[in-house]
């Protein structure tokens, strides 16, 4: 796939050869737009409380951990082990999500 630098094809198997940096800066940005979608999600289901966070956390965890370790198959101590990729960008993530969350529900659910 010849696309640009930050084009889709960098979430593919094999997208990020270049190097450290760049694979962590994928694994930021994958983490933001899970964090979009889930907000959207919990916010038109309507989820509520430590359950919604709780899920969240699990679903984010899970499924960048699914990513790196299955789909695109790297050596995770090259990034400092499974835990520092787990954690990469996650709190950020989480605020996001917050807002993306706080702002559905209260513009759907809010009387």
């Amino acid at each position: 796939c010849d696309l640009e630098k930050w084009g889709p094809c960098r979430f593919l198997p094999g997208g990020v050869t270049r190097g450290q940096d760049e694979f962590l800066d994928v694994i930021y940005w994958f983490r933001q737009i899970i964090a979009v979608i889930l907000g959207i999600i919990w916010g038109v289901v309507p989820l509520k409380g430590f359950v919604g966070i709780a899920i969240f956390c699990l679903i984010n965890a899970g499924v960048l951990y699914l990513y790196f370790s299955s789909f695109q198959q790297i050596d995770e101590e090259e990034y400092g082990g499974t835990w520092e990729l787990t954690k990469e960008g996650f709190m950020t993530s989480f605020a996001l999500f917050l807002v993306v969350w706080i702002i559905f529900y209260t513009a759907i659910h809010y009387d």
